[in-house]
């Protein structure tokens, strides 16, 4: 009997064995539908809350978002640290509210602050740096008032000094409230238009090298999330050399961070900006070895190109393993709105009175995930 027994058994095991097996294999890859189709856009105001649910239950899921990341900065009633709310900042019963229609709609909601740059705006310092004003790395140069647009190479605003020894205590707290409000599984930490690090009149980061700078600040960043079990996502531009690409400053680096792209963890989602064009850098970050998003903004022509740029990689996939890890790295689109969110919905209902820029962000918003809808159905 016994013998018998082991017979069976053994005859089962050959017979699950392949469909084992099977479930051993990783998922067909399909290079047109993408993980990620997310969108930015800027924290309501209280009473525009009820809103937004409803744009992102009605709407939101029509158009196919799946990722939704907001821009709360510091326009939220923080209970770790109150005096850092900006004036009208949602409450935790507003942010629970756009967090819970986002879950009921199936969507991946991102919070969103900026932790290195813009700290100031044109005509006034922002809300950290006054409550905290040992965190300003360059004390001494403030915005001119009234503001001017210096161009490309001059003030744009402030930073924060990444080795200020108050500087973490101070952030991290921040940070996790959001992440534990929210249920967050990923942070966008900002990190873009980065002008003023190392600055020379810096005690701590005076005559550091920039990249190491920048390097280090990140992963300490990162590692914070990854203790929160969050995946880190930043913007790009600090990452690119804007001398060698030609793309110069805001959308590309000319103070020397570029080289921090080989000192930072490869797990983090690059979320790479272009609102001008579309060049090729996605592949750079993905040969890099990181997951990127291009992210563009109110031109239909730039985003379409972006997404082709995704396709394409995509495609290549399906050549050999080492592609497809490579255009696995591909993941999706991020685009990014700047406007006001009750305006940007306005726009999208056609409503009157929308400003022409806005109604750009909401074409190139419809044009792009149109297109990805339409690839999905290939």
């Amino acid at each position: 009997m016994m013998k018998t027994f082991k017979y069976l058994w053994s005859f089962g095991c050959l017979l699950w064995l392949p469909l084992w097996a099977m479930c051993q294999q990783p998922a067909p890859f399909k290079w047109n539908v993408l993980r990620v189709k997310g969108l930015l856009l800027s924290v309501p105001a209280a009473q525009d809350v009820p809103l937004l649910c409803r744009f992102i239950k009605e709407a939101l899921v029509a158009e196919g978002v799946n990722t939704l990341a907001l821009r709360i900065e510091y326009v939220y009633q923080f209970k770790s640290d109150p005096e850092v709310a900006e004036r009208n900042s949602i409450s935790e019963t507003d942010l629970k509210q756009i967090v819970k229609a986002c879950k009921d709609a199936g969507i991946r909601f991102i919070p969103t602050m900026n932790l290195l740059a813009h700290q100031s705006e044109q005509t006034e310092i922002g809300p950290l740096l006054k409550k905290y004003p040992q965190l300003d790395e360059s004390p001494d140069y403030n915005p001119p008032v009234p503001w001017k647009d210096g161009g490309m190479f001059d003030f744009y605003s402030k930073c924060l000094c990444p080795l200020h020894p108050d500087l973490f205590k101070i952030i991290f707290p921040l940070m996790d409230e959001l992440i534990d409000v929210c249920g967050a599984d990923a942070f966008h930490v900002g990190l873009d238009e980065a002008w003023i690090i190392g600055y020379n009149k810096c005690p701590r980061c005076g005559g550091k090298d920039p990249a190491e700078l920048f390097a280090g600040y990140v992963t300490a960043l990162h590692q914070h999330l990854k203790e929160k079990k969050c995946q880190m996502w930043m913007w790009s531009d600090r990452l690119i050399d804007g001398k060698e690409t030609n793309l110069l400053a805001w959308q590309a680096s000319m103070n020397n961070t570029a080289r921090a792209i080989d000192m930072i963890p490869k797990d983090i989602m690059i979320c790479d900006w272009k609102y001008e064009d579309a060049p090729p850098t996605p592949g750079y970050f993905a040969i890099k070895g990181f997951q990127v998003l291009p992210s563009a903004c109110a031109k239909t022509e730039v985003a379409l190109a972006q997404l082709e740029q995704v396709y394409a990689a995509r495609k290549n996939g399906l050549r050999a393993d080492f592609s497809r890890t490579l255009a696995e790295r591909m993941p999706g689109v991020f685009e990014t709105m700047w406007v006001n969110t009750r305006e940007f919905i306005d726009g999208y209902y056609n409503r009157k009175g929308v400003r022409k820029g806005t109604q750009d962000n909401v074409d190139a918003f419809k044009a792009l995930f149109a297109e990805i809808r339409k690839k999905e159905k290939l």
